[in-house]
């Protein structure tokens, strides 16, 4: 090698270590802020991940509730409509008493009342 070629490889080199050096100074502090906006950011859906799980159990709480009573009412429904089928089976063997009822006293002749003066 020649000297020129040192001089200039030397040269070469302390550029290289100056900008390395700036590139170092400005990417290390970059980094370490975003590392921290991270970690924060991090920090935050945490707590929101905590809370978010806390509406969570509520909710289960409020439909295992629900659906007690969706059951009670269901049960509920089931007992009116076999009481309204027991109704509606009583009327409908009342019905044809009272029809025949109904048409004896239709065909029925009149009966003459007597009157006295």
């Amino acid at each position: 090698m020649s000297q020129i070629e040192t001089i200039d490889d030397a040269q070469r080199t302390t550029r290289w270590l100056a900008e390395s050096q700036y590139q170092l100074s400005h990417v290390i502090p970059s980094l370490v802020e975003e590392r921290e906006r991270l970690r924060r950011a991090l920090e935050a859906r945490e707590q929101e991940c905590e809370r978010l799980g806390g509406e969570l159990g509520e909710l289960r709480r409020i439909h295992g509730a629900l659906q007690g009573e969706l059951d009670a009412l269901r049960s509920e429904r089931s007992a009116v409509a076999e009481a309204f089928g027991g109704v509606v089976d009583m009327l409908g063997q009342m019905h044809r008493p009272l029809a025949d009822i109904a048409r004896r006293l239709q065909t029925a002749p009149p009966i003459p009342v007597s009157q006295q003066d």
